[in-house]
């Protein structure tokens, strides 16, 4: 019987810590493998998509839908019925930039959203730190 625990009692140790390195190394490959969270993080970070033809990332909604600055640069700013659902809109969305067949006054560009295929009209006002 004293043989037996203390079997069990090197036994539950080592059994304990080769879980621990089965678990360390299984959480290193998934970091690694791993693919961008769409949770909520609103501070995701995703490159130029090269497979779309105009395609940006938002970079940041100002102003409550107002204007809308993308990952090249450019600043946007949207017609004024269209704010509500840009201000939905967060860091890392995808917009799709197209010049508009109709115009409302100045917008003569509408951004389109690629979660939700709404598209809002907008105006090109200047890029960020650069010319306007």
């Amino acid at each position: 019987m004293r043989t037996r625990s203390a079997l069990s009692s090197m036994l539950v140790p080592a059994i304990f810590v080769a879980s621990a390195a089965l678990t360390q190394r299984a959480a290193a490959q998934e970091v690694d493998a791993a693919p961008p969270s769409r949770g909520a993080d609103s501070s995701r970070t995703y490159g130029e998509p090269t497979s779309v033809y105009n395609a940006h990332r938002v970079t940041r909604v100002i102003n409550e839908g107002t204007h809308v600055v993308l990952a090249d640069g450019t600043i946007w700013e949207v017609y004024l019925p269209d704010r509500p659902a840009v201000n939905t809109w967060r860091a890392g969305d995808l917009l799709v930039v197209r010049e508009s067949s109709v115009t409302q006054g100045e917008y003569d560009y509408t951004l389109k959203d690629g979660r939700t295929r709404g598209a809002v009209y907008a105006r090109l006002v200047g890029e960020v730190g650069g010319r306007s």
